[in-house]
């Protein structure tokens, strides 16, 4: 069974409708796709809520240290969140835990993730936001956050667009390794990739655009742009959600 057969069997006693996700990575000469996440609240595992999630994690494989880490904070979890992606020759899974805004375990701390190879290696990832910036204080920040070059310009030029409300930033660490980024949502626009094809491109690198042609229509949903654990520099891509009403 596939990493991703193995996530849609775990999902499957959870209460539907799922949101499901795409993303796509660009990380030295590569450009990762077949990666993905799956929401929806903690609430759809149903009664015992902490022991389905526990339960769900032992089938995934995930390390015992690594549960061990969010077992105290998943009980205030109000969204969870599954993800896969390919690392390489080897497969990343994820689950993150959301947290509402009354609710946070700590000032700031939105969501906490646990992510793991399928060789045994982990990381935990936490996910801190400000609340909606004004555009000057996102500019401000991605500025001070990011090196010079393409990659922040892009994201500079999508949190410069004009939008309903404030857009909101967080900002990513993995104690122990050099993970560093900065994500941003674009969902508030309501705009698809065709609508912002060039800052996208100018993201990602001219490898994705037949990748941006082909999902032209698809809905724009965040950005991310950093370091990742070995020290090269990335940009991500998160599109096409859209609710999923049957099996994965």
């Amino acid at each position: 069974m596939s990493p991703a057969e193995r996530i849609a069997a775990v999902l499957t006693p959870v209460e539907r409708p799922l949101l499901r996700e795409y993303s796509v990575k660009a990380i030295g000469d590569a450009l990762r796709e077949g990666r993905f996440l799956v929401s929806f609240p903690r609430g759809a595992l149903g009664p015992g809520p902490s022991r389905v999630l526990r339960g769900m994690l032992d089938e995934l494989g995930a390390p015992a240290e690594g549960v061990a880490r969010l077992e105290p904070l998943q009980s205030r979890a109000a969204s969870l969140h599954f993800g896969l992606e390919p690392e390489g020759t080897h497969w990343v899974l994820k689950c993150y835990l959301e947290f509402a805004d009354g609710d946070r375990p700590e000032p700031g701390l939105a969501f906490l993730a646990l992510k793991w190879r399928d060789d045994g290696a982990f990381a935990l990832s936490d996910y801190r936001d400000a609340g909606p910036l004004p555009a000057p204080e996102l500019a401000k920040r991605i500025t001070a956050g990011l090196p010079e070059g393409a990659v922040r310009d892009a994201l500079l030029s999508l949190a410069a667009l004009p939008t309903p409300q404030p857009l909101t930033l967080l900002e990513v660490t993995e104690p122990g390794n050099p993970r560093r980024s900065l994500d941003l949502n674009l969902t508030p626009l309501g705009a698809t990739l065709g609508d912002h094809a060039e800052s996208l491109t100018r993201l990602l690198g001219p490898a994705s655009a037949l990748l941006l042609a082909r999902e032209a229509a698809r809905p724009l949903g965040h950005v991310a742009a950093g370091t990742a654990r070995d020290g090269r520099p990335f940009a991500t891509l998160y599109y096409g959600a859209h609710r999923v009403r049957g099996a994965l």
